[in-house]
């Protein structure tokens, strides 16, 4: 009974040992709750604070690089400077302006209008719609100025030259200032730039085949056509031009070098052929000064001749008028338009179609009156043109003034 009760009261707690259980646990709670509000707090700051030990990046080492699009214009977007500074765009580059080239005035001046080729129809009877089939780039922007100069021509000097030809007789002045020669071998007259030479009529004889009376020469050439029986044919072209070419020579009726010869037209009833000269340079020349117009009978003998030609041709340089200009000029109509008489003749007008124009280069015509000429560059469109109620394309030519230091032409 005693070991019992001992045994008993060994395991039953005392009052004070049961008293400090609960204040042990409400501690042990209490640092628990402490330490895990510090955990929490410590893990808030460590989220928002940077600690002092981590390494801080700088904008010079570290930084990446940024790159800015270029939007679709090609106007760079500004870029934010790594010091926080107001962004700004970098400066525009404007390209300056290609200044146009100078006008170039030659050494006479303003020019008078040219004296552009007339048309074969009536004005407005033609209307077409232009297009352009190659590069107006490549119109020259400069070309030469020719002044003619005109020839000294005094009585002495046409009494002479009117002997070298057979034509003996006094010079007469005219009104209107013309020096004349005339006797039965023919007639000379000189006027400023022209010298215009009519051989006498051969005699007319009676063919031996027939009786019929030989038809009265026509105004047009003053010459009297023989019958087919009498004419021999005219030599090759090489053969006339040849001779045309050595008469204006050996008569000094042109100082400066002679272009090609050029037959224009036999005639054979009436035993000649018209051959044609221009200068040398420029060329080609479209207007009748300087020129050469001349009839060769067959056996190489000049019948008519009328000769435009000066004493001498000095240059300069003219500046011309904008590629742009000039073909507004040809699809507004301000320009000369040719065609083949053929296809006039066999079209009923007013025509309408589209010209295409393939190429242009450089004519020379001559311009202003009497003694005070020059020969002024211009340009010359050519294509071809399609009409309706035509089956084929036509070839077709437009002229336009070129000269930019240059009066407007008439018309």
């Amino acid at each position: 009974m005693a070991r019992r009760s001992q045994r008993t009261s060994a395991r039953t707690p005392s009052p004070a040992h049961r008293a400090r259980g609960p204040v042990l646990f409400g501690i042990l709670a209490l640092v628990m709750m402490l330490a895990l509000a510090t955990w929490a707090i410590r893990g808030l700051l460590r989220s928002s604070v940077v600690p002092a030990s981590e390494p801080t990046a700088t904008a010079e080492a570290g930084a990446i690089p940024i790159v800015t699009p270029t939007p679709r214009d090609g106007t760079p977007r500004p870029t934010a400077p790594p010091d926080g500074t107001t962004p700004t765009l970098p400066p525009t580059l404007t390209p300056s302006p290609t200044p146009p080239p100078p006008v170039v005035v030659g050494d006479f001046g303003e020019l008078p209008a040219p004296n552009l080729p007339q048309t074969a129809f009536p004005p407005g009877q033609v209307q077409l719609a232009y297009e352009a089939a190659f590069d107006l780039a490549t119109i020259p922007r400069e070309a030469p100025v020719y002044r003619l100069v005109p020839p000294d021509w005094d009585e002495a000097r046409v009494a002479e030259l009117a002997r070298d030809l057979g034509i003996e007789g006094s010079v007469e002045r005219t009104g209107a200032g013309s020096l004349v020669v005339r006797s039965t071998a023919g007639q000379l007259i000189v006027t400023g730039f022209t010298v215009q030479y009519q051989a006498a009529e051969p005699a007319a004889s009676p063919s031996p085949t027939t009786s019929e009376t030989v038809p009265t020469p026509t105004a047009a050439n003053s010459l009297t056509p023989s019958t087919a029986a009498e004419t021999p044919s005219l030599p090759p072209d090489t053969v006339l031009i040849d001779a045309a070419r050595s008469w204006l020579e050996r008569h000094r009726l042109v100082t400066t070098p002679l272009g090609p010869g050029v037959v224009r037209e036999r005639l054979p009833a009436l035993g000649i052929a018209i051959v044609t000269f221009g200068p040398a340079e420029p060329t080609p020349v479209l207007s009748a000064v300087p020129g050469a117009t001349l009839a060769v009978a067959f056996d190489g003998t000049v019948r008519q001749a009328f000769v435009a030609w000066p004493r001498a041709m000095e240059s300069s340089p003219y500046s011309l008028r904008p590629p742009e200009a000039l073909w507004q000029d040809v699809v507004s109509g301000r320009g000369t338009l040719e065609i083949d008489e053929e296809t006039l003749a066999r079209a009923s007008l007013p025509l309408r179609g589209t010209a295409r124009i393939a190429e242009a280069e450089l004519a020379w015509v001559d311009a202003g009156q009497g003694t005070t000429r020059y020969l002024t560059p211009v340009v010359r469109f050519r294509g071809t043109a399609t009409f309706a109620g035509l089956p084929e394309p036509v070839t077709v030519t437009v002229t336009v003034a070129a000269v930019a230091a240059q009066a407007a032409p008439r018309g």
